[in-house]
């Protein structure tokens, strides 16, 4: 029966190719088509040479469509060979056979069927679906984890709030709600081992949303401004919560950045390529943003204020209580008042900067002279330059005057004076062009460079 070697595609989009043995190129081509193939190529040969490194077995099996399949295929070992039939070809397989065996041999492995492929590679999959499984209970443990800390953080915070809030308001407080919000505490810190966190952080805003109710209160007219405070600080801590942030952390984008290169740069031993590319650019964004340290603290200031008068301004709002709303509207203007006076900080402190800036770029007498020097000598030898090739082009071309009308200006780069005169300007632009670009502050680089241009002319005067 004539043999056709094909390059098909699977399901799976994979390119497989192998031998097919069949009376026609058309019945073989439907036969891979029937198997869910689509055929890239196939064609007849005689002699089939395989492109393979393995051995042959023979293979029997049932396809999707309930077909008994029956051939050959080529790999490295009869597992192998299994393998890539249930997973490559997705056949039943009934039996896999070398080829080179007896024909005794042969009907022993057909008789015995593929109980001992099928156990291995049940073993495999299990090995791979265990550590696909670790692995993904890995990520989960460390998201868990950083969460969990988060919360405990969250909860801490609470509970040293609540106790202060207690003492405060001991002597206000019913004493059947006293009792109430110890219960809660109570509660609290009693869920602190579970791992149902988000039970954990609604029993915490429970709590808050209980304390902003002024029905706790014996008096509703004493200690209004306290009251709301109270009310204001418990929102804000609930609203953290709700968003899974740290209480009164407040971040900037330099703040972020640098905490960015201290996780990924330098607590790393190894840093990644992609981790590198991005310092690079957060380095450059840190050049354009980086503030002085006390400004830095008034921004954040201003920041938490800015979360005050949004709670305020809530209250007046929401709030029907007419005392609420005056004491609300009263802590507005004392906050704003605040806000104007840190922004005034701020501003004083940038214009110090800026002072500051300006006396180190405001040159010294000596540094003014270094500049004049160096401008001075530049023009010298720019002057030099340009009389010296208008010369050579009049002397060597003869382009306006014959050898015997020169002027004897034209011959002036040839007196005594000008042959010591030229190098030195030149070694004094030399000097004072490293002085300025390299060592403007630098006092002990005068006292170098300085030195050796007085030494290098006098060699130059003495020894032309």
């Amino acid at each position: 029966m004539p043999k056709f070697r094909y390059i098909v595609v699977n399901k799976e989009n994979r390119q497989l190719s192998g031998v097919v043995d069949a009376p026609t190129l058309d019945i073989a081509q439907n036969d891979l088509k029937e198997l869910g193939f689509s055929v890239i190529s196939i064609e007849e040969s005689e002699q089939i040479v395989t492109d393979e490194a393995g051995l042959k077995f023979e293979f029997s099996g049932i396809d999707k469509e309930k077909r008994n399949i029956i051939g050959t295929i080529v790999s490295e070992d009869r597992y192998s060979a299994f393998k890539r039939l249930i997973t490559e070809y997705d056949l039943d397989v009934r039996y896999v056979v070398e080829n080179s065996l007896s024909k005794e041999d042969k009907e022993k492995q057909k008789t015995a069927g593929i109980i001992d492929l099928m156990r291995q590679y049940q073993k495999e999959v299990r090995k791979n679906t265990e550590m696909f499984h670790n692995e993904k209970l890995k990520k989960i443990d460390r998201s868990f984890d950083k969460e969990k800390a988060l919360v405990m953080r969250q909860v801490d915070f609470v509970l040293k709030k609540v106790s202060e809030i207690i003492d405060k308001f001991a002597s206000d407080l019913n004493p059947q709600d006293k009792q109430k919000i110890k219960d809660y505490v109570n509660k609290i810190l009693r869920l602190k081992n579970t791992t149902n966190l988000e039970y954990l952080k609604n029993t915490c805003k429970d709590l808050l949303k209980y304390l902003q109710r002024a029905e706790i209160f014996i008096s509703k007219k004493e200690g209004i401004d306290d009251k709301l405070g109270l009310y204001t600080d418990t929102q804000e801590m609930i609203e953290a919560i709700q968003r899974g942030k740290d209480f009164g952390l407040y971040e900037d984008l330099q703040d972020q950045i640098e905490r960015w290169q201290s996780e990924h740069i330098r607590d790393r031993a190894k840093v990644l390529v992609s981790d590198k590319i991005k310092n690079f650019f957060y380095s450059i964004v840190l050049k354009f943003i980086s503030e002085d340290k006390e400004i830095r603290i008034l921004r954040k200031k201003i920041s938490e204020l800015n979360k005050d008068l949004k709670q305020y301004f809530s209250v007046v709002i929401k709030s029907k209580d007419q005392e609420y709303r005056q004491s609300a509207n009263k802590s507005i203007k004392q906050l704003h008042i605040q806000k104007k006076k840190l922004k005034e900080k701020i501003a004083i402190l940038k214009r110090n900067e800026n002072n500051r800036l300006k006396a180190e770029d405001e040159l010294s007498t000596f540094e003014k002279i270094v500049s004049i020097t160096n401008g001075l000598s530049g023009w010298l030898l720019f002057y030099y330059l340009t009389y010296y090739f208008i010369s050579e082009l009049i002397l060597n071309k003869n382009l306006i005057f014959t050898n015997s009308d020169i002027p004897t200006l034209f011959f002036l780069f040839n007196t005594g004076i000008v042959k010591y005169i030229l190098p030195l300007v030149f070694l004094l632009h030399i000097t004072t062009s490293i002085k300025i670009n390299f060592f403007k502050k630098n006092s002990m680089a005068s006292l170098i460079l300085f030195p050796i241009f007085a030494l290098t002319s006098f060699i130059i005067v003495f020894n032309f």
